[in-house]
């Protein structure tokens, strides 16, 4: 069973969630940011390095053009420290594969010991027999495991530089010494991303799951960049996509009206401490502050969030990065529970 981030909620959290949820409220009314609260949820960057290449990741294709590193694990205790009192759930992913941070195992057992709960999402490939019990021993409460393709020829034609096989044993891997040790976390999501080489393995992957012994599969809706990325990966099955395609352009089906929840519940810390404004700004274009000169309070209430936050309120469509948004978007078509 998976366990809720509401174990978490503490009476000083359950105030914060709700000054922010009312905040954004009154912002929309007023058109004017009123920022009450402190973010619910962050995303921490481990690494922006990759040991793929996948088509649709700036990471993996080597076109970030800001710095590659690791988080220090003293950065990020210090940063759980700055924000443990109102917030209570962190992904610990967003740009690169999070296990090649060799510190990432003490991060979530920092995260934990203060009551937060931690999600990670990993391609898996560097799941071994020589570091799964270390994996399992200070695992995330959640744990997503991607897997885009049940066969050599599926897998590779988007995880490029990866194998199926190698994939398919380390999530096994995991599964078992899981139920050996009898641990009850992490909770094992497996996620495939539905587009035009691997929708006919929709029914396959849900029997996969199943067979295997994840907690959950969940069948995910593709991001693309670009029109030729489009024709080249989007799903026949219009059911499976996020976007619709007219006159050589490629158009998300969200509305995108003149506010986003996500600059009032959430925030985000790339390896190096500069702080973005959602998971969709991946190479830090709109850096808002940066944690080796300000507390994160200091940047979360400071005049650049303000201005940021206001331009959204007026014109969001004005905003080349919210224009691929899928914040109030349905990207989870299925999620099948074991």
């Amino acid at each position: 069973m998976e366990i809720d981030p509401l174990k978490y909620l503490t009476a000083k959290r359950a105030l914060n969630v709700v000054q922010v949820i009312s905040s954004f409220v009154v912002s929309i009314i007023i058109r004017k940011p009123v920022v009450w609260g402190m973010p619910v949820s962050f995303s921490i960057e481990p690494t922006n390095l990759c040991n793929l290449q996948c088509p649709e990741c700036p990471s993996g294709l080597g076109e970030l053009t800001r710095p590659l590193g690791l988080l220090k694990l003293d950065d990020f205790k210090n940063f759980i420290d700055q924000i443990k009192q109102t917030g209570f759930y962190v992904q610990l992913f967003f740009q690169g594969e999070p296990y090649i941070n060799k510190n990432l195992p003490a991060m979530i057992r920092y995260a934990r010991e203060n009551k937060v709960y931690v999600s990670i999402s990993t391609n898996g490939l560097l799941i071994s027999q020589k570091n799964v019990d270390t994996i399992l021993k200070d695992a995330p409460d959640k744990l997503i495991f991607s897997i885009d393709g049940l066969n050599e020829e599926t897998y590779q034609n988007y995880r490029v530089g990866g194998t199926f096989k190698t994939a398919d044993s380390g999530l096994k891997l995991l599964l078992k010494r899981k139920e050996e040790l009898k641990k009850k976390i992490p909770f094992v999501e497996l996620q495939f991303i539905v587009m035009k080489q691997n929708e006919h393995q929709v029914d396959e992957v849900l029997k996969y799951g199943e067979d295997v012994g994840v907690d959950k599969v969940v069948l995910k809706t593709m991001q693309v960049s670009s029109f030729e990325n489009a024709m080249r990966f989007l799903p026949s099955n219009k059911n499976y996509s996020r976007y619709i395609l007219s006159d050589g352009k490629v158009k998300i089906k969200n509305k995108l009206k003149n506010h986003c929840f996500a600059l009032w519940r959430t925030s985000v810390m790339t390896w190096d401490g500069k702080i973005v404004p959602c998971c969709f700004d991946k190479d830090a274009d709109f850096e808002l502050g940066n944690l080796k000169n300000h507390t994160f309070q200091e940047i979360w209430k400071s005049d650049a969030y303000r201005k940021f936050r206001l331009g959204i309120l007026n014109n969001r469509k004005g905003l080349e990065m919210c224009t691929n948004c899928t914040e109030g978007l349905k990207m989870n078509i299925m999620q099948i529970e074991s």
